[in-house]
């Protein structure tokens, strides 16, 4: 009776498995079924065209049933669009692609919902949403540049404060009303010495202006001697020989996770779903990295070796406190980055 039980039990095990085998493989051509019939998918993103481009045409080679398109602007206008559409009654984005802390945001009011795609299991825990509605494509890192013909490697600041000094004078550029590098002084240093920081800065004629890639490039013009920009804008410089380098000691080096979430509204749901899983596949990363940033698989690497420093003391933005301290952020910000 013994060896019958055992028996029994082992072909009980096998078809819980192969139910379970089944119900994956069902579940996947029940996807693809219903993105047949879809037809299209449509992806909001900040992501620039020329960039954007061999994703959507890898994705259509695989599924060459669908029709992908992308919609990109600037995250603060793309993060409004998508709000405002909802609002409106309008349904057009199938998956967006923004910072963490704005789908959080997205969380608050619904508009999008939670998928765990497999492709992402292996994906470190910081790159995705413990509930999941978001997971992170890659990141980037905020970090002072400088002309090498301009400042020399040893007299180059060696921390935020040292920015106060009074031979930075007018020669700082930052990007304008960035709240997102205030949130990283405050989140790493605390109110009181991120203000201490503000009120500093504010006072050193700082040099302010629109578009983090232009920004990259004024320095290795000649036209700022120091400038905060994204370290992926850097390095590119730097490979086609400008004379920039950035700063490894400052403490914090803000770093901003990109975050790919599907809509509540989605128009093509089953698109939508695959479409994510595809973008965070290996194969879709390798192409992610190409655009210079830091890819978000584990299995992928960067471009730029200097980022997996451990002696970086890199911050990521704590995407629940940077959405419920938007106002706050904002407000700093203006006070420091606006004129």
């Amino acid at each position: 009776m013994e060896l019958v039980a055992r028996i029994v039990s082992a072909f009980a095990v096998a078809g819980v498995f192969l139910l379970s085998f089944h119900a994956a493989v069902w579940g996947d051509e029940s996807m693809i079924a219903g993105a047949k019939k879809e037809g299209q998918l449509v992806w909001y993103t900040t992501t620039s065209p020329p960039d954007s481009k061999p994703l959507l045409d890898a994705f259509m080679k695989k599924y060459p049933f669908l029709k992908a398109q992308s919609m990109r602007t600037g995250a603060p206008e793309l993060v409004e669009k998508f709000i405002f559409e909802k609002r409106a009654g309008k349904y057009i984005a199938d998956v967006i692609r923004v910072l963490d802390f704005d789908v959080e945001r997205f969380k608050r009011e619904n508009l999008v919902v939670r998928y765990q795609s497999q492709a992402a299991e292996k994906f470190s825990p910081a790159m995705k949403d413990p509930q999941g509605y978001w997971t992170t494509d890659d990141y980037t890192i905020k970090v002072m540049g400088f002309n090498t013909k301009l400042v020399a490697a040893k007299e180059a600041p060696k921390s935020w404060f040292d920015l106060l000094d009074p031979k930075w004078h007018s020669k700082i550029m930052i990007e304008i009303l960035d709240y997102r590098l205030y949130a990283g002084w405050e989140q790493r240093l605390g109110l009181e010495q991120a203000t201490k920081l503000a009120e500093g800065l504010a006072r050193q004629k700082i040099a302010l202006r629109r578009g983090a890639s232009q920004i990259a490039e004024l320095p290795a013009a000649g036209e700022s001697p120091l400038a905060q920009a994204y370290v992926h804008h850097l390095e590119v410089l730097k490979a086609k020989g400008a004379p920039v380098e950035w700063i490894r000691t400052f403490d914090p080096l803000v770093a901003l996770r990109g975050a790919v979430a599907i809509s509540a509204n989605a128009p093509h749901p089953n698109a939508a779903r695959l479409f994510v899983d595809f973008y965070l596949s290996k194969e879709a990363e390798q192409i992610v990295r190409t655009w210079g940033k830091v890819p978000a698989h584990p299995e992928v690497e960067t471009f730029h070796k200097s980022l997996q420093s451990k002696d970086l003391k890199i911050h990521f933005l704590d995407p629940k406190l940077t959405g419920q301290n938007y106002a706050h952020y904002a407000a700093m910000a203006k006070k420091v980055f606006f004129r």
